[in-house]
């Protein structure tokens, strides 16, 4: 699948390698993901939410008037976390319980967006654009801790964990998205929103599915 999704890439880099007009459009933004599954019953899991960032850059080729193409590569960083701390007083006797979970995972993207684009002035024009990512996690990794403490005795214990680990993850690291989006381009400046909903299982845990689907907001820059 990687040599698939590198051949696909460099095609198109060497496609549009030999059109005139070409450009290059850096972009960062915000990534909001919601991760869902289902378990050996078929019932729902509650979803998880990831706040994030994304940045990176894509080659884009206008075909004509209207219609363009871009593959692209973008680094996503996603983060997610929660602290809780509890005081109570069992016979007297204060107890404190505090806890800590941070998760981060940082994924490589090759989109390859169709657009069109249509130029309602000299300086501004609308989009909307459509097309397949193809996704490589290179990190995913969770912490955690916990403190349990009375008078004169504390207690601590804390980890991590390697969600890619090849042995011992959950998840796996490869996913496809598909996805699209609208913007305005003010001057040499992109505004965007955009979709993008998975196409496979990245749950390694038998009989469970696993997949995301993720709203993003950012500005582009084109050259």
């Amino acid at each position: 699948m990687k040599k698939i999704v590198a051949s696909i890439f460099a095609a198109s880099m060497l496609l549009l390698g030999t059109q005139a007009f070409a450009q290059v459009i850096p972009g960062a933004g915000y990534l909001h993901v919601i991760e869902h599954s289902t378990g050996k019953d078929g019932k729902a899991v509650d979803p998880s939410h990831m706040d994030g960032f994304y940045l990176g850059a894509s080659y884009n080729f206008r075909l004509g008037d209207y219609f363009g193409v871009a593959p692209g590569f973008y680094v996503d960083v996603l983060l997610q976390g929660r602290n809780t701390a509890n005081g109570v007083i069992i016979g007297g006797v204060p107890l404190n319980v505090s806890s800590a979970y941070h998760y981060t995972e940082v994924d490589l993207n090759i989109p390859v967006n169709f657009s069109f684009k249509y130029d309602f002035s000299e300086n501004g024009a609308f989009f909307v654009y459509a097309g397949p990512t193809f996704q490589y996690g290179v990190m995913a990794r969770s912490t955690f801790s916990s403190n349990v403490s009375i008078p004169y005795i504390h207690v601590n214990d804390k980890g991590s964990y390697n969600h890619y680990d090849k042995d011992n993850g959950d998840t796996k690291p490869f996913n496809i998205l598909l996805g699209g989006g609208i913007g305005v381009q003010v001057g040499d400046i992109q505004f965007l929103v955009g979709y993008d909903h998975t196409l496979l299982n990245v749950d390694r845990v038998e009989g469970f599915n696993t997949g995301r689907h993720q709203i993003k907001a950012g500005i582009n820059f084109e050259f």
